[in-house]
């Protein structure tokens, strides 16, 4: 399906993850997924007393793309 990022507002094509109700770009709905992997895995591993730094980094790296990107594009194409 082709339409609005609803995280970026690019048209593009669409896909919608399994449990959400968003319709996202590829990068966007790449990005969205693998902090949600990466949060469970540090969640994990902060459970188990194991040290996540790295995870945590990883995460905080690809949420500041994320958003760098959201927030680049709603400058640029008002609504």
């Amino acid at each position: 399906m082709r339409g609005t990022c609803d995280s970026c507002d690019r048209v593009a094509d669409l896909f919608k993850l399994p449990g959400r109700e968003d319709n996202n770009c590829s990068e966007c709905d790449s990005d969205i997924s693998t902090m949600i992997l990466l949060y469970e895995a540090l969640n994990d591993a902060e459970r188990l007393g194991m040290d996540g730094g790295d995870l945590e980094s990883e995460v905080i790296g690809i949420l500041l793309r994320f958003l760098e990107r959201c927030s680049l594009d709603h400058r640029e194409a008002p609504r």
